[in-house]
């Protein structure tokens, strides 16, 4: 029994050694673009995001981000919040299932990412912050620029759970402390990937 699992795991270790040395993809990215709330719902381009993200192998990757939004209402400049996140997420390369860079000669391409974070929400108006756990869920399309660069679009939905305050920075209950409700985020987003590693972009584009 301990040869088979000293076996198993041999080759586990075998396999994720010959998978980094084929499938060496890193990448930073970032990107500047809208939030949207719901109810209260509230809009602006008041999005920030960055992420790091590791591609196991040509179609699933990881990613760590973190997102950063302000939500103020236009009438009452001293109502509204601030939002951040940082999430945990596993990628999938639906751009090659659907096999979009053959079909566009390598210049377009689309992930998508889902996954779990943690979110903080201040108000302006109140003491206090929101601790609140989250659900994200996105689609990626990319441009390939170089070998180093692309321009990518991201559109995500966050649900907060256990959220208290709303986006204008109040208890929409009246009570003290608020009861928790789901919360929910649209951002809409336009940034660079940059990739390094040994082979670049390649997971992505070749």
């Amino acid at each position: 029994m301990i040869r088979k699992l000293t076996f198993i795991a041999m080759l586990v270790v075998v396999n994720f050694g010959y998978s980094q040395s084929r499938f060496d993809q890193y990448s930073l990215e970032a990107g500047y673009g809208m939030a949207a709330s719901g109810d209260p719902s509230i809009s602006g381009f008041t999005h920030f995001d960055a992420g790091f993200r590791y591609m196991i192998d040509e179609y699933w990757g990881i990613k760590f981000d973190f997102g950063s939004d302000q939500f103020r209402t236009g009438s009452n400049p001293e109502l509204g919040t601030d939002y951040k996140r940082f999430s945990f997420q596993g990628v999938y390369n639906l751009g090659r299932t659907l096999d979009l860079p053959n079909k566009t000669n390598g210049y377009m391409n689309v992930l998508a990412h889902g996954g779990l974070g943690y979110s903080t929400l201040k108000s302006v108006n109140l003491d206090g912050t929101d601790n609140i756990g989250s659900v994200i869920i996105g689609i990626t399309p990319q441009v390939y620029i170089s070998e180093n660069f692309a321009f990518m679009i991201d559109a995500s939905y966050i649900l907060n759970f256990s959220q208290h305050f709303d986006f204008e920075g109040n208890y929409p209950d009246g009570t003290a402390h608020g009861n928790d409700f789901t919360g929910k985020i649209l951002n809409v987003s336009f940034g660079i990937t940059y990739y390094f590693g040994r082979n670049r972009g390649d997971v992505d584009w070749r």
